[in-house]
């Protein structure tokens, strides 16, 4: 089971994806992945979440004349479902496998991860974490020791055997990855404005950050992106941090406005954008 202290003051939800095929988006989710639908169908819109999970994770949103994200630009680079243990994942990984889906794969130290994309290209990671004694010790700067290695698949999917969901309702946003064009504005806004801490800075073109003591719930790299996001176009329409404290709510959205990110701000919500154009709904509760 994840560590749920890692979720306690903040947890991620309703990343929302521009879709030019939203029925053939909509199924790879459900029949591949596992997802159910949210509410009823109709307006363009689709709610999903994990059978019997508490939040919605993913809105699927029908644009058929939205254009192309280009080659280049900052966007989503994959949103992580979590796993709550290894035999949950073994099960997706199976799943995939059967389907013949093209995947990669890596061990991170601190967590093992499934790597792929549904039909329009929108990045995304299936992972598990280790128990947090497992991590690779901490650096003598005390940020998190993550890496990337080759990933021992046999032994994972002997897990696969074992009953259980595709889907566990359990399953969370783990964390969010975006190609952003510039590191150091993508540091302002995600440590800066937002809060959040920088837990790794060594990888190379790459920026990760956490809090609570988890190794990262937002990652930012530049290793495929030189431009702006372009408004409008398909992939990532904005994702949604919820932040568990009114009183941090109220800290983090004074920041935002002090920076000058808040689009629009309500009582128990605000949708800031960051310099690349990427938006992220803030929400209390």
């Amino acid at each position: 089971m994840p560590e749920t202290r890692f979720f306690q003051s903040v947890q991620l939800s309703e990343l929302t994806l521009r879709v030019a095929n939203l029925a053939q988006v909509q199924a790879f989710y459900e029949d591949v992945l596992g997802f159910a639908r949210v509410g009823p169908a109709g307006g363009g819109t689709v709610r999903l979440a994990p059978p019997g999970g508490p939040l919605t994770l993913l809105v699927l949103e029908a644009a058929p004349e939205a254009p192309a994200r280009p080659r280049g630009s900052a966007g989503l680079f994959h949103v992580a479902f979590l796993y709550p243990d290894r035999a949950a994942l073994a099960r997706a990984l199976q799943r995939v496998l059967e389907l013949d889906v093209p995947i990669g794969s890596a061990d991170h130290g601190v967590s093992e991860a499934i790597y792929l994309y549904d039909p329009e290209g929108n990045g995304i990671e299936l992972y598990a974490d280790r128990p947090p004694e497992a991590w690779p010790p901490r650096g003598d700067d005390g940020q998190v020791t993550m890496f990337t290695e080759a990933l021992d698949l046999p032994p994972l999917l002997t897990l696969a055997r074992q009953p259980g969901p595709l889907l566990p309702g359990t399953t969370r946003i783990g964390h969010v990855h975006l190609s952003v064009a510039d590191l150091a504005h993508a540091e302002r806004f995600y440590a800066g404005a937002l809060g959040f801490t920088v837990t790794q800075r060594s990888y190379p073109g790459a920026l990760f950050a956490g809090r609570d003591g988890y190794h990262h719930h937002l990652a930012a790299n530049i290793w495929r992106s030189r431009q702006p996001a372009i408004p409008g176009a398909l992939g990532l329409a904005e994702f949604t941090i919820r932040v568990s404290q009114r009183a941090e709510f109220a800290d983090v959205t004074t920041r935002l406005n002090s920076a000058g990110y808040i689009r629009h701000q309500g009582d128990d919500t605000a949708v800031a954008e960051d310099d690349d154009g990427i938006v992220v709904r803030l929400s209390h509760g």
